[in-house]
């Protein structure tokens, strides 16, 4: 890199502007001073002030231009080294000196911040939370929960920007900052993968928005590796006994846990999300029937009161029993499931713990969580066969078969069971129908 300075107008009998000249990598940058000198005193072969009585400031004024070369110096090679050895624009060479030699307006610096990456990340959440960006489809306001998962997404790329010492900003969300920025949240953060899909899904949500919006030209995520990962892991649910086992179980000494416990059964029977069982005590009833709208999709759902239902309304004046926050109520919810005999015996899950699949074993009740209940409402009317999906996914607010069928559990040997009881079934049917005077004995 070679920095040179001249005059703007060095055959003229007047002061003139100085500027440098930035050669690098086959690439000329040219940056006007604020610095200003008669050509008379100028050394054009030395590219500096000539020392003497007639120019005093001749020795400050080359000083300055020392330092002047040392500044470009470093705002050049800190773009490099933070953008994978990538030059930047003749522009946005400039605009980084203008930053670095306090040039900037105000005005212009307002508007350079808002048309940053940061500027328009902060400006997208605002919208978001005054209602002003809406949900493209529904035409909705966006659900609390996306806005704090937004929130968290801005959180994890500072944390990684102050990580990796690269700044980040439209143009530097490449390759590398993909694979870097997932192997962060991989082994430094312990995201799992399928969290980490969803950070890179809302990165290209947003990046998409500021290139259809002109912040950007940098298309980059639209490659086919910059890829939003997902992975099958292992979530368990509670089958019909073990929900009975809870629903039954004596708490009457312990008020919190069995407020804890009721609120779990009545997400068992009813598929509500922990954020709706949340807003129950706020709702009022029409024919028996739960009418609300999900918080995280907007939706209206209507869920028929089923008898366990109302048993537990009952010791609440017929109401339903205040909730807290999710992170206690998980804790407290571990506390009743230790008590279920059924819940103590050890299970393995599959998982990925730092970016590796492996297997979890521990007792049941220790896997159990507020989304237990909705997987356990979702799966036992699945089994049980009496509804059609259509009727399960009008309650649970799935809007496809396909996601309604990934979120059901049910285990490869319960499918095996299933599978044996109507080949028996089918077998019998056979024998029935070949030998119509024998009467089969009960098994």
């Amino acid at each position: 890199m070679k920095v040179s300075f001249y005059l703007k107008r060095p055959n003229d009998n007047r002061v003139s502007v100085v500027f440098a000249q930035i050669n690098y990598n086959m690439t000329v940058y040219k940056y006007y001073l604020l610095e200003k000198i008669h050509p008379s005193d100028w050394n054009r072969k030395k590219q500096c002030a000539k020392p003497g009585a007639k120019f005093v400031e001749s020795i400050s004024f080359n000083k300055r231009l020392q330092e002047i070369s040392v500044i470009m110096t470093e705002v050049l090679y800190k773009y490099i080294n933070s953008n994978g050895g990538k030059s930047p624009s003749p522009q946005g060479y400039y605009d980084l000196l203008d930053e670095a030699f306090d040039r900037q307006t105000p005005e212009k610096k307002a508007r350079e911040a808002e048309r940053s990456f940061w500027g328009f990340f902060q400006n997208f959440l605002d919208r978001m939370e005054c209602g002003s960006r809406v949900h493209l489809t529904k035409n909705t306001p966006i659900a609390v929960n996306t806005i704090r998962n937004y929130r968290n997404l801005m959180n994890h790329l500072r944390d990684y920007q102050e990580f990796s010492k690269r700044d980040i900003e439209f143009d530097t969300i490449d390759m590398p900052f993909y694979y870097g920025f997932v192997d962060y949240l991989t082994k430094n953060k312990k995201v799992n993968i399928n969290t980490i899909g969803k950070q890179v899904t809302q990165i290209k949500v947003l990046m998409r928005e500021a290139l259809e919006l002109g912040y950007t030209n940098n298309t980059i995520f639209t490659h086919r590796k910059f890829r939003s990962g997902t992975a099958d892991t292992d979530a368990l649910y509670l089958n019909d006994k073990e929900v009975e086992e809870l629903y039954k179980l004596d708490l009457s000494g312990h008020k919190k846990l069995e407020r804890v416990r009721d609120l779990f059964v009545i997400g068992c029977f009813t598929g509500l999300r922990f954020s709706d069982l949340s807003q129950l005590s706020m709702i009022s009833l029409d024919d028996e029937i739960i009418e609300l709208r999900q918080i995280k999709t907007g939706d209206p759902v209507y869920i028929p009161l089923q008898p366990e239902v109302k048993s537990i309304m009952a010791r609440y004046d017929n109401g339903f029993p205040s909730t807290m926050s999710n992170q206690k109520f998980n804790e407290y919810l571990k506390d009743v499931c230790i008590k279920c005999e059924s819940l103590k015996k050890e299970i393995s899950l599959k998982t990925f713990v730092a970016g590796k699949r492996e297997t979890v074993t521990k007792p049941k009740w220790s896997f159990v969580k507020s989304h237990t209940a909705r997987r356990s409402f979702a799966t036992n009317e699945y089994k049980k066969g009496e509804l059609t999906i259509a009727e399960i996914r009008a309650i649970t607010g799935h809007k496809t078969d396909k996601s309604f069928y990934k979120y059901i559990r049910v285990t490869s040997r319960e499918n095996a069971e299933n599978v044996a009881a109507k080949w028996r079934e089918r077998a019998a049917r056979k024998l029935r129908l070949a030998h119509p005077e024998t009467k089969l004995r009960a098994v």
